[in-house]
């Protein structure tokens, strides 16, 4: 089992770190809409890297009471590894709902609530990427038009640049991350139309919500990428 117990700390570890190694900038070097950007972003990171530290718990216990003493640590890790993805989504979300409200009614209503929340909170996150790509943008232009005149040089250039490229793999990680918590609310809509036309209807409206809110966020990010790739810079 010993032998196990590594590979299995390193993974929680990793879990655990994820949403810390999208961006290679010190805060300290940021704008302010640079930061406010990635504190509202930060919570999605945060939660699903939880939610699969946990599922991966889960599947650690299931597996070491379902093994043999041979097999045990082998079954610890396929459990952890199972459990990380069911922790990460629907399954989880669902359970969590079933734990915390008796009947299906209020467990769809806890639902439209989070997903209502989460709209709630993309919206102030949408609102900030927009000023974070409109500085961005200014700054290409302030970078091309220096490299242009010979202000800076190329190198000088590229290392400017370099803030614009980490927003948009801060944005890029966001977008995925944000994807999978939509997929995790249709998924759990799915599993739980047993609610009344009203409830169903609000859920899907609240989705639907969600669903245009990010489309919002990739525009705003397809923009900056389009901008930045006809730059002088390359």
């Amino acid at each position: 089992m010993r032998q196990f117990i590594k590979p299995i700390a390193a993974g929680l570890a990793a879990m655990l770190v994820l949403s810390g190694c999208v961006t290679t900038r010190d805060y300290s070097q940021m704008t302010p809409a640079e930061r406010k950007m990635r504190e509202q972003a930060d919570v999605y990171n945060q939660t699903v890297a939880e939610g699969a530290v946990l599922g991966c718990l889960v599947g650690i216990g299931i597996g070491v009471l379902a093994s043999s003493r041979s097999n045990r640590g082998q079954n610890a890790l396929i459990g952890c590894g199972a459990g990380a993805v069911v922790g990460g989504g629907a399954g989880a979300y669902i359970a969590n709902k079933q734990e915390s409200y008796a009947t299906r009614e209020q467990q769809l209503d806890a639902m439209i609530a989070d997903v209502r929340t989460e709209n709630e909170r993309l919206a102030g996150l949408v609102t900030t990427t927009r000023q974070v790509i409109a500085d961005d943008k200014a700054r290409i232009e302030q970078i091309d038009a220096d490299l242009a005149a010979g202000k800076i040089t190329l190198a000088q250039a590229k290392t400017k640049m370099a803030s614009v490229d980490d927003n948009t793999a801060y944005l890029d990680n966001t977008l995925t991350e944000l994807r999978k918590r939509q997929q995790t609310y249709v998924d759990a809509a799915a599993q739980t139309k047993t609610g009344s036309a009203k409830q169903n209807a609000a859920m899907q409206a609240e989705i639907g919500k969600l669903e245009t809110q990010i489309a919002q966020l990739q525009a705003e990010r397809d923009a900056l990428v389009q901008r930045r790739t006809v730059s002088r810079v390359g």
